[in-house]
């Protein structure tokens, strides 16, 4: 065999090799060698959704930011208004001191006057007996008019005011009447009204049965086993009202039969944070995966509540293949839940550092727990304003 049959020999193996394969984002095509999966996606491509999900990061934190501007100029108008009320009282204490200042250079003499002495009532003297009748008003038929008058107004003020209506009058106690004839007048008016029929205004009881204690919005962190010790950080601001159920090595399906008995007695409308899917990644396909989710889905518009599902997190220890299946069903993840009117949350970019995963590459560092429990905190937050 000649040289030149062995390169044309060579050539043809090469031209087995490298196959055309097109991007399935940008639609551009590339020469690779093997055999591409079904969902190629170029560098470009990944590089462009990398920092689409810092720009929505950054968004995020700008948000927060506002919200806390807004809450600090809040906190600093009210500590203004209350210094302005304070100097309005001294303002108004000066304005007195001046006009009882005023008031005594009036009458020939000047008082010291302060703030207790204002309050204190003056003594008569020892030597003078203060003689004033007090029922010099009855004397005269005005003042006699005047007061029987303002009697008759306490009367029907006293009526009004009374738990029995509708024509039924109420006996009047005076200071000068005697604890037995009070006693007499109750039992005659408890037997005209129905031998001890309920003298409650109308209403009273039936708001008193009606009544419910107000409960806040419960909050369930459901997930697998990457909700590990972030407990803390999450239930730290309403320990009563927040829950992190961890089950380990659950998948979407486990969570799909246990959710109702774990939401059970959760009250209306309750926030739900899932956290599922890591393990569904590693044993089945992407049909399959999508699959549990809508039927997870299903279930959670039954409970009607407020859900979110967070994202599903890289496994360093895996191949770029299963990486790029994991940011494929985060892809089609947040799509769905924009269809459904879920919530979801990723945080691909921010878990890119190897030393937030432990040794095994799968489960979080305390580092990682840490973090994870602070962004499903403020995620919390941002959901209850």
């Amino acid at each position: 065999m000649t040289d030149s049959e062995v390169a044309v020999g060579v050539t043809h193996v090469a031209d087995d090799t490298m196959k055309m394969t097109g991007c399935g984002s940008c639609g551009m095509y590339m020469i690779l060698e093997g055999a591409p999966g079904k969902s190629f996606v170029c560098m470009k491509c990944r590089l462009i959704e990398l920092m689409e999900e810092k720009i929505r990061g950054l968004e995020m934190q700008v948000e927060s930011l506002v919200e806390f501007r807004k809450g600090f100029e809040q906190i600093m108008e009210q500590r203004h208004e209350v210094s302005e009320g304070k100097s309005s009282d001294l303002q108004m204490e000066a304005g007195l001191g001046n006009f009882e200042g005023r008031l005594g250079e009036e009458s020939g003499q000047w008082k010291h006057v302060t703030k207790r002495t204002r309050q204190r009532k003056r003594r008569a003297s020892e030597g003078e007996i203060d003689l004033q009748n007090r029922f010099a008003e009855l004397e005269n038929e005005e003042g006699a008019q005047q007061v029987v008058t303002e009697g008759d107004r306490a009367r029907k003020k006293r009526r009004a005011v009374s738990p029995i209506g509708k024509g039924e009058e109420l006996m009047e106690i005076t200071p000068n009447m005697s604890p037995r004839r009070i006693q007499d007048g109750l039992k005659r008016i408890t037997r005209e009204n129905g031998n001890g029929k309920n003298l409650q205004p109308e209403g009273t009881g039936d708001r008193l049965e009606n009544s419910t204690v107000t409960r806040k919005r419960q909050v369930y962190v459901i997930g697998d086993s990457l909700l590990r010790r972030i407990d803390r950080p999450v239930t730290r601001a309403d320990p009563e009202n927040r829950r992190v159920c961890c089950l380990p090595g659950a998948k979407i399906r486990d969570v799909d039969l246990r959710l109702k008995r774990i939401l059970k007695g959760a009250g209306k409308n309750p926030l739900i944070i899932l956290h599922v899917g890591t393990n569904d990644t590693a044993r089945f396909s992407l049909e399959s995966i999508k699959g549990d989710y809508v039927r997870l889905g299903r279930t959670l518009k039954e409970i009607e509540a407020q859900v979110i599902f967070s994202g599903i997190l890289p496994v360093p220890r895996e191949g770029q293949q299963r990486c790029d299946k994991i940011m494929t069903i985060n892809r089609w993840l947040r799509q769905w839940c924009y269809k459904e009117g879920f919530g979801m949350y990723g945080h691909w970019e921010a878990f890119m550092d190897r030393r937030q995963f432990s040794r095994d590459g799968l489960h979080l560092s305390r580092e990682g727990n840490r973090l994870l429990g602070w962004r499903l905190a403020q995620l919390i937050k941002r959901a209850l304003n």
